[in-house]
């Protein structure tokens, strides 16, 4: 039984999205069928356990957690990349509602109506049953991504600007004022868009995780760099890349990074998104 315990444990990662989306699918599709119908209700005296209706609302909620998700991610890509608005989110949860719309009414007209029958198309049970779903579905959203969403508007924010120490001063710089941050004879330096540099007193591995990995890539020990940086990517020998980088340092004819063939499919596929 112990064995047992610790295999289920090992392959079952509840901060994993979809276990957990999976958990939360279920407990909805469980509560949200219990009220739709009368005899549904736990205490009514004619109650039964309404299962085909919650194996239907697990399989729709299926699709809808797909089209949310990459929805999501399309968003992340295009438009929270530099910063997030309320009509951003606004037109990322109607956009998302839209196309869960469609697939509910294509199930309702479809799937019901090879299980129950034309006759038992309903509009007053199309609107209920609607109804409740999109505000399950709106409830799940907002458990699934606010994290997200709290974080990606963290590097936007005043809150969110970089805190630069260097010789007993701090600085705020922007995220936006970002180039590339780049190593040399263990003094980090970032450069910004206007072709100014600053000195740290922080490690690259201590930068990392106070920037986004949306905006921001590793290209390798020495550099961590942004989308706007890049100026042009050249593939050279052994796979490598070999990127070269904008603004120009005034003491650099031309600031240039190889990217290993380790990190060349993941560099490439966070660039494209960028595109």
């Amino acid at each position: 039984m112990i064995a047992i315990l610790t295999f289920l444990k090992q392959k079952i990662n509840f901060s994993n999205f979809w276990v957990k989306t999976g958990l939360i699918l279920i407990i909805l599709s469980i509560v949200a069928n219990h009220l739709t119908e009368p005899e549904n209700f736990p205490l009514h005296k004619s109650y039964t356990f309404p299962w085909l209706p919650i194996i239907v609302s697990i399989l729709l909620g299926g699709i809808t957690l797909i089209i949310a998700y990459f929805n999501f991610n399309y968003f992340k890509r295009k438009y929270f990349v530099e910063k997030i608005t309320v009509r951003i989110l606004v037109r990322f949860l109607f956009t998302t509602l839209g196309y869960i719309s469609i697939i509910y009414i294509l199930f309702y007209f479809t799937l019901n109506g090879l299980i129950n029958g034309i006759n038992s198309y309903n509009l007053y049970h199309l609107l209920t049953g609607y109804s409740i779903s999109m505000l399950s579905i709106v409830v799940l959203i907002i458990l699934l991504f606010a994290t997200d969403v709290y974080k990606l508007h963290k590097f936007t924010s005043i809150k969110g600007k970089l805190k630069v120490e260097h010789a007993g001063k701090i600085t705020l710089i922007g995220y936006d004022e970002i180039a590339f941050f780049y190593s040399e004879n263990k003094i980090v330096y970032i450069i910004k868009t206007d072709g100014s540099s600053m000195i740290t007193d922080f490690t690259l591995n201590e930068v990392e995780p106070e920037i986004s990995e949306q905006s921001f890539f590793r290209a390798n020990r020495q550099t961590i760099l942004h989308a706007r940086s890049i100026e042009q990517v050249q593939s050279i020998e052994n796979g490598k890349l070999l990127v070269l980088l904008k603004p120009t340092l005034p003491d650099k004819n031309a600031f240039q990074i190889t990217i290993s063939r380790y990190k060349k499919q993941a560099f490439m596929n966070w660039f494209e998104n960028k595109m």
